[in-house]
């Protein structure tokens, strides 16, 4: 993920300690209280990790949000965004949407938020870049057309970028805030069905439902949301009643979670991915790599060592993106030792010659050693001795992305992504595209390329996610990377709640909320 801040990764293992003292459980059948990871910045929509963008997502809204249960997105503030090239938008929005201190939410304030959260450089400021004028202070391709109406113009066309609006990072900012950037730290304003009531992101922060709110209004009437350091302490929390919901299940739960909390749980796979990926000098043959994928045992592996927290990959792209397809990947990412000895011996007689010994590398301050020593195992089992895969590592994560991006390194290694927004093509782009940002095993294929930016170029959604499919299926049949596996999404909550749902991004929906 070396775009990607890490954090929504790294808050699946929460540091030890104590639980922060938040205020006593309030007897009110109309409030819930959500368990969260402590964040690290709470400075605006677009600095946040993943520990503070849960609160945010309930106190604002977009032009688009996602359609509860499903990685599609429906007008929210905008009414029309309009567009006959896919590279000029013009953005029409609802009158009367008011902010929750009275103001109304008006064209420039998208405009204004937007030049914000681009020009300061914060984790989210690359969603913007491909806005004419990225980089400067205000960008060219935004301009304010009217009270209620204004353009967006790329460089390049993209029809899938319409798909980040639902995201907290494009969100409107009241004046006030864009005036005094600092207060949002003390309280942000928002103009999402949820406004604040008390704000402290490390502690404990509770929100009310905005009454005068004019998208679907929640059931949920108050959410407190409270910051742990300890996730075994949350976990406790959940199961005795003081907390409704949370994400954050520890690993060492997952295997008994469900009967913990009565099957009162979510388990689906996520928006991050694990693979192993081929420099393009290394493993320079088609059927050696696929003869390595299907000699990888991922339902053993992820059960094993993950207690079923990881969801074996059967596509380069998570489920919970649109445009995913359920076995993209066919035989090619499933465990089959026979049909592995035959793509190796395929290999041999084309005059290929696997190296000596292999390397899998992995960066030792992780938790990933475990699984990939047990990945080469099975390799070197399945393959009868004839390739040995070793696990190798560097001592730091600096050190390992400093080896992979420099090209030093003589063999496989782990990658990942995560999803940016819930579309194929954020997978697709990043990781595989020629100069791609996260194309560490430097993929090249021209057809590949083409295919992505035909399908950029298509107003037709349902056209370009064929498209994207289409060159997806190059990938499965020249492996620039082994599928591993999906990070699952795993939640549980309480006797109070009835029933609840996930965003895309994984963060609890308080539209989905219905209380028992």
């Amino acid at each position: 993920m070396s775009r990607r801040r890490l954090a929504a990764v790294a808050a699946l293992t929460l540091l030890p300690g104590a639980a922060l003292a938040g205020t006593a459980r309030a007897d009110n059948a109309t409030e819930i209280v959500v368990g969260t990871c402590q964040p690290y910045d709470v400075s605006n929509v677009g600095t946040v990790d993943a520990c503070g963008s849960e609160p945010l997502d309930a106190l604002f809204t977009g032009l688009t949000e996602y359609v509860p249960g499903t990685s599609r997105s429906r007008y929210a503030v905008a009414t029309s965004i309009i567009t006959k090239d896919n590279r000029v938008y013009h953005v029409t929005l609802r009158k009367g949407w008011k902010f929750h201190d009275g103001t109304e939410v008006k064209a420039r304030n998208f405009v204004e938020a937007w030049n914000q959260a681009a020009s300061t450089k914060t984790d989210s400021s690359f969603l913007f870049e491909e806005i004419e004028g990225y980089g400067k202070r205000k960008m060219s391709g935004l301009k304010v057309t009217g009270d209620h109406t204004f353009t967006i113009t790329l460089s390049a066309p993209l029809g899938v970028f319409v798909k980040r609006l639902s995201l907290p990072a494009f969100s409107p900012l009241p004046d006030s805030i864009l005036k005094s950037p600092a207060s949002f730290r003390k309280k942000p304003v928002g103009n999402g069905p949820f406004r604040v009531v008390s704000w402290s992101p490390s502690s404990e922060s509770v929100v009310e439902r905005f009454d005068g709110y004019p998208g679907a209004k929640p059931a949920v009437q108050r959410i407190v949301y409270r910051a742990y350091r300890d996730e075994d302490v949350l976990y406790a929390d959940l199961r005795s009643g003081d907390v409704d919901f949370t994400t954050l299940i520890p690993s060492t739960k997952i295997a008994t979670f469900r009967k913990d909390l009565g099957g009162r749980v979510i388990s689906r796979a996520g928006h991050v991915n694990q693979v192993v990926t081929f420099p393009a000098k290394v493993a320079a043959n088609s059927d050696f790599r696929k003869a390595l994928s299907m000699a990888i045992d991922r339902e053993t592996i992820t059960r094993e060592v993950f207690g079923g927290g990881r969801v074996p990959a059967r596509s380069f792209v998570p489920p919970t993106a649109e445009g995913s397809r359920r076995d993209s990947c066919g035989q090619v990412c499933t465990y089959n030792p026979a049909m592995a000895r035959k793509h190796l011996a395929k290999a041999l007689a084309s005059g290929f010659r696997p190296p000596a010994v292999l390397p899998l590398y992995y960066n030792a301050d992780s938790a990933h050693g475990d699984w990939v020593k047990r990945v080469a195992a099975s390799v070197n089992k399945t393959l009868g001795g004839k390739v040995k895969v070793v696990a190798k590592s560097l001592p730091t994560f600096s050190a390992f992305r400093d080896a992979v991006t420099g090209g030093r390194l003589d063999g496989m290694f782990r990658a990942g992504w995560q999803l940016d927004y819930p579309h194929i093509q954020n997978v697709l782009a990043p990781m595989y595209s020629s100069g791609g940002v996260s194309n560490d095993g430097d993929y090249r294929n021209p057809r590949f390329d083409a295919l992505l930016r035909s399908a950029d170029r298509q107003r037709s959604s349902a056209k370009a996610i064929r498209l994207y499919q289409q060159a997806e299926a190059l990938l499965v049949r020249d492996l620039p990377a082994i599928p591993l596996w999906n990070y699952g999404q795993q939640a549980g909550f309480s006797e109070r709640i009835a029933k609840a749902g996930l965003t895309p991004t994984g963060w609890l929906d308080p539209l989905t909320v219905k209380l028992a």
